[in-house]
């Protein structure tokens, strides 16, 4: 019988159809995956591209609608245990610690990383609304009161004006609450299964400042919801770590920053995605991946940045200093004291101050002011802030670390705060007893001090003459404001004085009847020339105020004193002369404001010396003669020398001519001047008061970021797959100009 065998694959076969399946499945299924791998990686950047392109447009059309980008000052922070000076725009982020290897250091610890530019608030514009009698806010639309409002809602109100909404733009972490976590570069991975945690990009709307009932009383008080207070209940706006829930800089606890940061949270929106998009890059060496690092401190770069616009070197303007309708003597001699540039918002700003005269191939006259905030600034015994500084470019030091402190700008802005009695003195004398250049005579010459306008790009160097005195000694009860006040003395006249013996310079004189009496008389006696004033012109003889000898209340020398050696002059306009009426009536006698005239003074009128005039070389030519001008030197002021102290402050400033009529007398009483004054000037001689063929003013150059005109830089970074550690980056630029900036 047949035996019948059943055929069936060896497993030879079978082993070989298998091999040929896997190749075939690899050769054709491999490519179809890497595929959906190269689609997703095109759609990410595609998404990062479009993503980006919205964000940038839209924050730009924010910055255009703003009144103003905040930010201008440095907050002093403790980072990583020690104490330094952050600009307001940088935000402190919290990363793990790392190895010097570059490895997350284990157990795990967080580090302060300081961001730059991570931060932007805009203000925007004031908006017409209403509220009700409890200061709830009424909904413009309904008509009704709208309990969801903090603000008032409607059109931008015109003149256009700051608002009471602050938006922020700023990095965060997705959940503040948890730590960092990347694990898709696996550079600082946080080895658990938690769900990636983040750096993206928020945006939010908040009222630094809202209505409510404080101690019973209805009133724009600090936000607490969302800000830190200091002392005077002031919400604290530049906390680098506002969104750091573990960390708080004021009274508060830790639970109530917890409050405030899940108060952020409720009211912020992430404007990128929440998951595999990072706004922060960690650097590394991309052959060993270690991460780059400084004592731990892992080095990074965020991927946003709100950056001000660099200008440098800008010249910056001034107006006419002397205008048609506002003459007076020597007005070729006023120089400017506002000097601006075209963009406001400054940050950072070095100012160059080049003075009148000054040559740079001149060893003698090249030197120049320089103002900057020292590098060693708030450190003992450095400035605490902005300064003035004098710069010998002869000298081997650097001009940003070297020279000569002759202001504290800094200390000048915090008495005008109240710090100091007297801000101007403050400032001179905060960076005299560091310097001590007050004993340098060169260096009185150069002073030319100013305070600056961030926000509205100005330089200002004229101060109030209220603001100059001695700090440990109250000015007197009678003159609050410590203003320079000379005495009228007696009523009377040449013809009607009691005693006109004696010295014009002694103690009896000193009133300016008295004084202008005993002048005229000396004269008018002098029939045979032996007091060298017979043939002096009689008009010459005046009763007047020399404000460079006459001190402050409190006795202390004012700017345009002769010995001091300043270049100070009077800011034109800027004077007010208070004095006995001189006219007949009903008021007479009491204190009036007098006017300023051109010509000869009548009652009620005075004629000022704004700067230094030419005097004249031989004062023979007044009909002045020996022995009147025996001992005279045009330098140096001698209140004992006819010439030096009656007839040369004629030409210099701070010189008030009054009604000189030898017949009529100015009423008993005081006469309190008050000014502005500024170091500012043309090149002019000091002693004559010439001024030089084709002379110029002091020019001031200006280096500064401008928060006027904001730069944006996005980098969308974004990990479409896990499976690889390379993102896909997309970068991109645009320029805003705060277009309502008020200045």
């Amino acid at each position: 019988m047949r035996r019948s065998r059943q055929s069936a694959f060896t497993i030879i076969e079978l082993l070989t159809v298998m091999t040929i399946t896997v190749i075939l499945l690899t050769l054709i299924i491999l490519p179809v995956f890497q595929s959906f791998n190269l689609t997703r990686q095109a759609q990410a950047l595609a998404d990062a591209q479009e993503r980006g392109r919205l964000l940038t447009e839209r924050i730009s059309r924010e910055v255009g609608d703003a009144v103003a980008v905040r930010g201008s000052g440095q907050v002093p922070v403790t980072v990583n245990g020690t104490e330094i000076l952050l600009p307001s725009t940088s935000l402190i982020l919290r990363l793990p610690r790392v190895t010097p290897d570059g490895q997350v250091l284990t157990p795990r610890a967080e580090a302060d990383v300081v961001a730059p530019f991570a931060k932007m608030d805009l203000i925007l514009p004031a908006q017409a609304g209403q509220k009700d009698a409890n200061g709830n806010f009424i909904d413009p639309v309904t008509g009704k009161v709208d309990p969801t409002l903090q603000n008032v809602k409607g059109q931008v109100a015109v003149p256009v004006a700051p608002g009471s909404t602050l938006v922020r733009w700023f990095v965060g972490l997705q959940d503040p609450f948890r730590p960092y976590n990347n694990p898709y570069d696996g550079l600082l991975l946080n080895r658990s299964g938690d769900r990636d945690n983040l750096y993206v990009l928020y945006r939010v709307e908040v009222q630094p400042r809202v209505f409510r009932n404080v101690a019973g009383t209805l009133r724009y008080a600090a936000n607490t919801d969302f800000f830190e207070s200091d002392a005077d209940g002031n919400p604290i706006l530049d906390d680098p770590r506002f969104f750091d829930p573990g960390f708080f800089s004021g009274g508060l606890g830790a639970t109530d920053k917890a409050a405030l940061v899940r108060n952020w949270l409720r009211k912020a929106v992430i404007v990128t995605q929440d998951s595999r998009y990072d706004m922060v890059q960690v650097l590394y060496d991309r052959q060993s991946r270690r991460v780059r690092q400084r004592n731990g401190i892992p080095e990074i770069v965020p991927l946003v940045q709100f950056r001000p616009t660099q200008v440098t070197s800008e010249p910056a303007e001034s107006p006419t200093a002397a205008r048609l309708g506002e003459e007076s003597d020597g007005s070729i001699n006023v120089a400017p004291d506002v000097f601006t540039t075209k963009l406001g918002g400054w940050s950072n700003a070095t100012i160059r101050t080049w003075p009148a005269g000054w040559n740079s191939s001149d060893a003698n006259a090249n030197e120049f002011l320089i103002g900057r905030t020292d590098a060693n600034s708030g450190l003992p015994g450095f400035p605490t802030g902005f300064s003035v500084f004098a710069y010998d470019p002869d000298s081997a030091g650097d001009e940003m670390l070297s020279g000569t402190e002759l202001f504290d700008v800094t200390a000048y802005i915090n008495g005008l705060a109240g710090a100091a009695r007297y801000p101007f003195s403050a400032g001179v004398s905060a960076a005299n007893n560091r310097t001590g250049w007050l004993t340098n005579a060169n260096l009185r010459g150069l002073f030319s001090p100013y305070v600056l306008d961030s926000a509205k790009g100005k330089i200002t160097g004229s101060f109030n003459i209220s603001e100059v005195g001695d700090n440990t000694i109250a000015p007197p009860a009678a003159n609050p404001r410590n203003l320079p006040r000379v005495d009228v003395g007696e009523a009377t006249t040449p013809r009607t004085a009691t005693d006109l013996t004696g010295n014009f310079y002694e103690a009896k004189f000193a009133g300016v009847n008295n004084r202008f009496n005993k002048i005229w008389d000396l004269w008018e006696k002098d029939t045979t020339n032996a007091a060298g004033l017979k043939n002096l012109d009689p008009s010459r003889i005046h009763r007047f105020i020399n404000l460079g000898v006459v001190p402050q209340g409190d006795g202390t020398a004012g700017p345009l004193r002769p010995e001091l050696g300043f270049k100070a002059s009077i800011v034109p306009g800027s004077e007010t002369v208070e004095a006995p009426d001189q006219i007949p009536g009903p008021n007479f006698g009491n204190l009036v404001r007098y006017v300023r005239v051109n010509g000869t003074p009548g009652p009620n009128q005075y004629r000022i010396n704004y700067t230094n005039l030419p005097a004249p070389s031989d004062y023979s030519l007044l009909g002045l003669s020996a022995p009147a001008t025996t001992g005279f030197n045009a330098a140096t002021y001698d209140p004992q020398n006819l010439v030096s102290a009656i007839f040369q402050p004629q030409y210099r400033a701070g010189y008030i001519q009054l009604n000189s009529d030898p017949a009529t007398p100015l009423p008993i009483g005081n006469i309190t001047v008050a000014y502005r004054f500024q170091f500012t000037g043309v090149q002019q001689n000091a002693v004559t008061g010439a001024t030089g063929v084709g002379a110029k003013t002091d020019v001031f150059s200006v280096d500064y970021d401008s928060r006027e005109l904001m730069s944006i830089l996005l980098t969308m970074r974004s990990y479409p797959q896990s499976n690889l550690p390379n993102p896909q980056n997309m970068t991109l630029k645009a320029t805003a100009k705060v277009r309502n900036y008020i200045r």
